[in-house]
């Protein structure tokens, strides 16, 4: 199956008026993404191109933000010019990736995996999926424009289900969506908004096929935390492997501690963890009763205003762990120090 990749279709914002009438704009947008990308920051020369091709970005993206085309491995998916995905893929090629591994093990185990992706964004994360699975997903997004566009490139992928709404915990309500770079970042306020809000398990309602999915990727802008804790009696029957984002700053924008979100775990029978840089790079595992370790970790990143990926294992999913663990380890890329001081990958 491919994603896809109808290259044609426009929307208004790709368009714009002239002294001369509409005039289309999108064979100049997607050129000015291409040679962005794909220009070498190294030597003087190259620096000064790359840094003159952004600009010229930014300086588009004041008239609109049109849609253009990116590839996600064997995949071409429609995005705003706005978003930094092809800006990440180009300087860490596996980025997002480790959301494939992670699903390709879990599929040795469970021949009839599904897989719930909350924050789905524009699709990104199902194209990477498909290169190691094509078990089902249900694709939650709530942004408007991320909806369309994800429409658009999962509408010929067999196997997914998509919904507009965002998930968060009982209760909340949205005041804005700030749309940024790629990101919505949700503001709760004291009454209900225009944008769709409800729990995982009121979505799961409408999507019986992912009742009991054994797979759940979640990449909320800070409400990752919160909507695990909001779903312990769906986390304890059911015991998915659990991907998420665990950012410690955005946490707290949305009221929400991060660093309990282990404690839960552990009360609801998960023994391990994985946790992989933020580009997708495998770091390290821990057992959740390592709570100096955990702890440590925690206030690394959080002094940083950083984030990473973790991956959350019930003890009855211990072999998948060593399994997954082991083959990070056996993939590996050393690096070497660069001329500069920095480190790169040899």
């Amino acid at each position: 199956m491919a994603l896809s990749q109808n290259l044609n279709q426009q929307s208004q914002s790709e368009r714009y008026v002239n002294i001369g009438g509409p005039v289309s704009t999108a064979r100049l947008d997607q050129w000015l993404l291409d040679a962005a990308v794909n220009t070498p920051v190294d030597g003087l020369g190259n620096r000064a191109k790359h840094r003159l091709l952004r600009g010229l970005r930014r300086l588009r993206l004041i008239v609109s933000d049109p849609a253009v085309n990116c590839s996600v491995g064997a995949y071409n998916l429609r995005l705003p010019l706005s978003h930094e995905l092809p800006f990440y893929r180009r300087k860490f090629p596996d980025y997002g990736f480790n959301l494939g591994r992670v699903s390709f093990h879990a599929r040795q185990k469970y021949l009839d995996l599904t897989m719930i992706d909350v924050g789905a964004n524009i699709g990104d994360s199902v194209a990477i999926v498909h290169k190691y699975s094509d078990h089902p997903v249900l694709c939650l997004e709530g942004e408007p424009r991320f909806f369309q566009l994800l429409k658009q490139n999962t509408r010929t992928l067999a196997g997914v289900e998509i919904e507009q709404t965002f998930i968060g915990a009982p209760g909340d309500h949205i005041a804005r969506v700030d749309v940024r770079r790629g990101n919505a970042q949700v503001l709760l306020g004291p009454t209900p908004g225009r944008a769709s809000i409800c729990t995982l398990t009121e979505a799961l309602a409408r999507h019986s096929r992912f009742a009991a999915a054994k797979l759940l990727k979640i990449d909320a802008e800070g409400f990752d935390c919160r909507i695990i804790a909001a779903e312990t009696e769906l986390l304890k029957g059911n015991k998915p492997i659990l991907f998420f984002e665990y950012y410690p700053t955005r946490c707290e924008l949305v009221g929400q501690k991060a660093f309990p979100v282990f404690a839960t775990l552990s009360s609801l029978g998960y023994s391990v963890i994985l946790i992989y840089q933020n580009l997708g790079r495998y770091f390290m595992s821990l057992t959740l009763d390592q709570l100096n370790a955990i702890e440590d970790l925690h206030h690394f990143i959080s002094d940083l205003e950083g984030h990473c990926d973790v991956v959350a294992f019930h003890r009855e999913d211990l072999d998948i762990a060593i399994n997954l663990r082991a083959a990070e380890y056996a993939s590996r890329t050393p690096k070497r120090p660069a001329s500069n001081g920095h480190v790169r990958e040899r």
